[in-house]
């Protein structure tokens, strides 16, 4: 036990450690040496636009896309319709930090980094503590690799909700694995954490109905309702958060209207979404980057959960296997797989395969190299297009 815990904490550092080097060597280069449409002087995100010009710009470009928008709820509420379609914890927890470092915007821009990196730091503990217990030190090791270094890990760095949300599920299939009585409460609470996060929380309800029956077979009823009970938490978070929208504005489903309105997501098939992108890169050329990414790197989890759900335990596979649909069956109007990789670093057990494939060093070699590439790729290409808007 002690070995595991020391093992968790100094594996998770060493990768936690050179994930964000590699963040910040890469976006301090291209901040500094790549040639910029406008001068490095006027280059404020507009999360920073008060800041004095002396600021390292770098520190500065990490506050746009939904950064922007996690902050003005943190300092501001629910002001803009739009902003309810981002679900209110991750705000909240941004306003305690912020309000700890000064309370200012440019405090609740910080705050928003720390939690990100703090909650990341948390979860590869986690995950190594999890994946250890089931497949062994070398496979938790590595899936500590793939998650760390996947091609969309910049958004564990950056002030989003990836790692926390990441964190918070983790936490409940950690707690449901240690299996105490005590720890079906916790599960619960975290549950309920989850979806106040992002709505997909909603999905952590399967691995608890997929073990319920081992839990509950020839157990008193005493056993059985403090098994039962605490499953009510996950649906209560997104309850909550609807109560709140029904009490402020009238309307209990005002973030999914404005996921329509506002961000052009609608309902629909989980595989519309893969043949407009498919379409989209026949008409457009091969060459057409947005939706030729996307479509690559939500194909690659789907088919190495198709390949190696009977590798997995249960629970894993259906968890990964409803999140991918959730995700899929909400595509963007012009885009139709945007997110969608991002949304699916959630899908841990995804990483849990290819660890568990590493085992032979040439397929390791054939998964790690162009994840690694794509991880440069993706924060170079996020750098360069954060100096330039």
């Amino acid at each position: 036990m002690v070995f595991k815990q020391k093992a968790a904490w100094k594996e998770a550092a060493r990768t936690f450690g050179l994930s964000r080097l590699i963040i910040l060597l890469f976006w301090y280069s291209c901040v500094t040496f790549l040639p910029m449409i406008i001068p490095h002087q006027y280059i404020l995100s507009k999360v920073c636009i008060n800041i004095t010009n002396n600021i390292p710009c770098f520190l500065l470009s990490w506050g746009h896309w939904d950064t922007v928008h996690y902050v003005e709820i943190a300092h501001n509420g629910y002001t803009i319709l739009s902003n309810t379609v981002y679900f209110p914890l991750f705000p909240l927890l941004i306003h305690s930090v912020g309000f700890l470092l000064g309370g200012s915007t440019i405090a609740d821009y910080a705050a928003g980094l720390i939690l990100a990196n703090s909650c990341f730091y948390g979860a590869l503990v986690l995950f190594y503590l999890l994946v250890y217990e089931d497949f062994g030190h070398t496979v938790a090791k590595y899936a500590l690799v793939y998650l760390a270094f996947a091609p969309y890990a910049l958004f564990f760095f950056i002030g989003y909700t990836e790692s926390l949300f990441l964190l918070l599920t983790l936490a409940v299939f950690f707690f449901l694995r240690r299996g105490k009585p005590l720890d079906w409460w916790l599960a619960g609470m975290c549950g309920f954490l989850a979806a106040l996060t992002r709505p997909t929380g909603i999905l952590l309800i399967i691995p608890f109905l997929v073990l319920l029956p081992c839990f509950i077979r020839f157990r008193p009823i005493y056993h059985i309702l403090n098994t039962i009970l605490p499953m009510a938490f996950i649906p209560a978070g997104l309850l909550t958060y609807m109560l709140y929208l029904w009490i402020t504005f009238g309307n209990p489903l005002l973030f999914s209207a404005e996921e329509a309105l506002a961000w052009q997501r609608h309902t629909s098939f989980p595989w519309v979404g893969i043949l407009n992108a498919i379409q989209g890169i026949i008409t457009q050329g091969p060459y057409y980057v947005g939706d030729t990414s996307d479509l690559l790197l939500t194909l690659i989890p789907l088919v190495a959960l198709i390949v190696g759900w009977k590798q997995l335990p249960l629970h894993y596979s259906l968890f990964s296997l409803m999140m991918m649909l959730f995700v899929l069956c909400e595509p963007h109007q012009y885009e139709p797989l945007l997110s969608v990789p991002r949304y699916l670093l959630a899908a841990f057990p995804i990483f849990i395969l290819f660890a568990l494939w590493s085992k032979n060093r040439r397929v390791a070699w054939h998964l790690m190299i162009p994840s690694l590439l794509l991880f440069i790729t993706h924060i170079t290409q996020y750098a360069i297009y954060s100096l330039t808007t």
